[in-house]
């Protein structure tokens, strides 16, 4: 009984550590989101006025051959809220995957 306990106690330490750092990463850095699963029709024009629906851009690459994009916004807010709004949306019938990346 004992033995379950402590390793329980380990899990739930561990957990709670992981989620502060997290935390304190994606409020001082993500400000950066990778879109994947782009179809190859999609322009970078439409992309960035994507990107602009939600805020300032200050970065924007897009990588044809790996059909995916990269962006950093001005504010990790801006990227937390563009991850939100558009992951798993669909744009020219693929649906994109959006993630957090440090920068």
């Amino acid at each position: 009984v004992s033995g379950r306990g402590r390793g329980a106690g380990q899990m739930g330490r561990g957990r709670a550590i992981s989620t502060r750092q997290n935390q304190r990463s994606a409020e001082r850095e993500r400000c950066t989101v990778s879109i994947e699963g782009l179809s190859s029709s999609t322009t970078d024009i439409q992309l960035k006025n994507l990107l602009r629906s939600i805020g300032p851009i200050e970065m924007f690459k897009m990588i044809p051959q790996q059909r995916k994009a990269v962006a950093t916004f001005s504010s990790a807010q801006h990227a937390a809220s563009f991850q939100m709004s558009f992951h798993r949306h669909m744009i020219d019938l693929s649906h994109i995957d959006v993630s957090l990346i440090d920068g």
